[in-house]
């Protein structure tokens, strides 16, 4: 008697995947036509290129942009496929067998999971690498020197023994590890917490070296006290070259696996790494996500077709994800602007949402 649940449960999980595959076919040639017309209109009336170097460097951005969407597909794919079995009467004769509803999701969360997994530590790593590639690509193809400086401020914050450094900067040129006009600020810390300036010292430029800044006409400036031209000098600094340069990338482009080490290398240097930290969050919250969209969608579509209102249910849970979808690019927002944690901020939306939706699905169940 346990072979017929078994197979149910692999026929089950099939047309989970087959619904799956359908929607990641429909968004992925959306988001290749909709990518190769913008970069039609970004690189190609600015250079000539051909149709083929586009839709390479499109190809390039895909894997990335799959992931962002992949709880739409986990969406619509379940949604998809429980509503053609609901349709078909297979989900009638599933629950007038003694099959239940929890048994009817299991396969879709099972295969949210595994997907949430492999797209975390698989696809992510693979679309920040061809991300890197598509920008050196694109960057060659429209001739921009891979050395261009940063032209903006830069601020750094750098802690001490007794107290903290701020380096402020004009340019920062990230091959020649250079900043340029910069200003290190010497901040003293005294025992009821308040901050007392020391020095500053400013500077042409300030090469980051290993452990220490070389500055080149270096000017020191102590409160009372002239200015005093100290030409050429090293200072010492924690700050690595990852830790300096992660001011300037996205952590969209960093993979899984680095970013752990990009944050602690970044903590240790006294920088700020909420971006980074909310991006590993959410990156580890992933199967959660997925799950979640399941649920939503199983929780849509769980109603028999034949009682009426089907189809009503299947465009409520659509949009129940574009809803949730929302949420939780407030909370980002709130996350990258310190209002929340990036923990906080990364896991309570898929957490909540998941478990509305099991409540849901209790109550209709199990009244």
């Amino acid at each position: 008697m346990r072979a017929v649940p078994n197979r149910l449960s692999r026929y089950l999980a099939r047309q989970v995947l087959f619904g799956i595959a359908v929607a990641a076919g429909i968004i992925a040639t959306i988001i290749v036509l909709v990518d190769f017309v913008e970069q039609s209109r970004a690189i190609g009336t600015r250079v000539e290129v051909s149709a083929m170097d586009l839709l390479l460097l499109t190809l390039m951005r895909t894997p990335l942009l799959l992931e962002e969407t992949l709880p739409f597909i986990f969406l619509f794919g379940v949604l998809f496929a429980l509503f053609r079995l609901n349709r078909r009467s297979e989900l009638v004769v599933m629950r007038a067998s003694g099959y239940s509803a929890w048994r009817i999701i299991t396969p879709a969360v099972l295969v949210s999971l595994a997907a949430g997994i492999l797209a975390a530590t698989l696809l992510n790593p693979l679309g920040s690498t061809l991300n890197a590639q598509f920008e050196a690509q694109r960057d060659r193809l429209t001739q921009i020197e891979s050395d261009r400086p940063v032209e903006q401020p830069l601020w750094l914050r750098e802690t001490t023994v007794d107290g903290y450094t701020v380096i402020s900067a004009g340019q920062l040129e990230e091959n020649a590890r250079e900043l340029l006009r910069p200003v290190f600020h010497y901040y003293l810390v005294e025992a009821s917490g308040r901050p007392i300036l020391d020095r500053r010292i400013s500077a042409d430029r300030a090469q980051l070296t290993a452990g220490f800044w070389q500055l080149e006409n270096a000017i020191e400036l102590v409160p009372g006290v002239e200015p005093t031209s100290i030409g050429s000098v090293s200072l010492p600094t924690t700050i690595d070259r990852q830790s300096l340069f992660e001011r300037i990338r996205s952590p969209r482009g960093v993979s899984f696996w680095d970013l752990p080490g990009l944050i602690d290398s970044a903590r240790s240097s006294g920088l700020a790494t909420e971006r980074f930290e909310l991006r590993w969050q959410g990156l580890l919250t992933l199967p959660v996500t997925l799950i979640a969209a399941s649920l939503i969608a199983a929780a849509a579509t769980l109603r028999l077709y034949r009682l009426g209102g089907a189809a009503a249910f299947a465009l409520t849970g659509g949009a129940a994800g574009f809803l949730v979808y929302f949420v939780q690019e407030v909370l980002h927002t709130l996350g990258e602007n310190g209002t929340l944690t990036p923990m906080a901020a990364a896991w309570a939306a898929p957490l909540i949402t998941t478990l509305l939706a099991l409540a849901y699905i209790a109550s209709t169940e199990d009244g």
